[in-house]
């Protein structure tokens, strides 16, 4: 019993005043998980500890260590894995799918491979024996994401406007691959001009190789082994390939499929079955902590728990801002119907008689990122 309570009164003080090498490591996971590999290098130099000195003061030359060089190695490969997802989550962002498939199947096989139980990795996300832990929130099933890659493949063949991409803190888009369709050209071209014909004829190839591939992706939803999966691709496909119907699928009912927001959807997707094959975390630790933070808080607030007395509070601890909780205690007058119904109070009580100095309030991550940053 008394090396639980040790345990847990251990446990706190961590929490409450985390070492500086945790939070070191805390703000390099980030930087790495989401591919700042220039950023974490620099992190890495400048957060160092430091130096030994002598009695004169002199710096002393530190032995080499083989654990720390075990870590630089460790390192080293998770931003070289780093550059890589960044790397194939460009080109797809880009629309440049059959790049993204070519640098997948050569550095990360196993995404994408239909052997996946033949070699003893599963097909599907397992829950983790971690006490923290992640699942993607999308399918890793090599079949799906090898069919979700063809389906934007029709997509972006499909294309008749370029769709620029601008990467994050850059100003310029980066190249977008050459439209398969002749459409857009077609249209800028004057009467009787002889690159106008020539375009006409390029834009029949080309919907006669987006049928074809249209056809093929119909065939690869049919091989699907389960029924409920062949159904959702089948309605999906239905979807998709009625962009055919139209000269200009950009300016049709079907656009929302032409966006960046589909393209987006399709990286993070392989992203996260990158991950998952590589036995990494889906998010960062920093993300993970705040999802748990939230949902915990959140649950608390909704059962109407009571904030301890301020007495028992540990030193420097504060509940998080509440102006959200102000925004939700506005009344909003009902609406008198001149039923009897109308005029019996409601048995939930609203947000205002929750007495929100009493109520644990939710946690708000954009509220308390705004706090902390009007107090630096």
């Amino acid at each position: 019993m008394s090396n639980k309570a040790g345990s847990s009164s251990s446990t706190r003080a961590r929490l409450l005043n985390p070492a500086p090498e945790e939070l070191r490591q805390l703000v390099l996971d980030y930087l790495v998980h989401n591919c700042y590999t220039s950023a974490a290098r620099v992190f890495v130099g400048e957060s160092s500890g430091p130096k030994d000195v002598d009695a004169d003061g002199d710096e002393v030359m530190a032995s080499p260590v083989k654990e720390a060089s075990n870590e630089l190695d460790e390192f080293e490969e998770r931003l070289a894995m780093s550059e890589l997802r960044k790397d194939i989550r460009t080109r797809i962002l880009t629309g440049n799918i059959e790049e993204a498939t070519a640098l997948l199947n050569k550095h990360f096989p196993a995404v994408l491979s239909e052997n996946m139980e033949a070699d003893g990795a599963p097909s599907s996300p397992s829950i983790p024996s971690g006490r923290f832990s992640y699942l993607p929130s999308t399918s890793v099933d090599p079949t799906h994401l090898a069919l979700n890659l063809h389906i934007q493949a029709f997509i972006e063949a499909a294309r008749t406007i370029p769709l620029e991409y601008i990467p994050p803190g850059a100003s310029t888009p980066l190249p977008h691959p050459p439209l398969l369709s002749g459409a857009s050209d077609k249209k800028h071209s004057p009467p009787g001009d002889e690159d106008a014909a020539m375009s006409e004829f390029d834009n029949e190839d080309a919907n006669v190789a987006l049928l074809i591939r249209a056809q093929n992706l119909y065939s690869e939803a049919n091989q699907l082994s389960r029924p409920q999966d062949r159904a959702t691709y089948l309605h999906e496909l239905g979807q998709v390939g009625g962009v055919l119907a139209y000269t200009v699928p950009e300016r049709s009912p079907l656009a929302t499929y032409m966006t960046q927001t589909r393209r987006d959807g399709v990286a993070n997707q392989i992203d996260s079955a990158i991950l998952y094959r590589a036995k990494r975390p889906i998010i960062s630790r920093i993300e993970l902590y705040a999802r748990y933070t939230a949902t915990l808080w959140g649950m608390l607030h909704d059962r109407d728990v009571k904030i301890p007395p301020r007495s028992t509070w540990p030193a420097n601890v504060a509940l998080p801002p509440m102006a959200a909780l102000a925004q939700e205690s506005k009344i909003v007058p009902s609406k008198d119907t001149g039923s009897l119904d109308s005029a019996i109070p409601s048995v939930k009580k609203t947000a205002q008689e929750k007495e929100p100095e009493e109520i644990l309030p939710p946690f708000d991550l954009h509220l308390f990122v705004q706090s902390t940053e009007r107090v630096s």
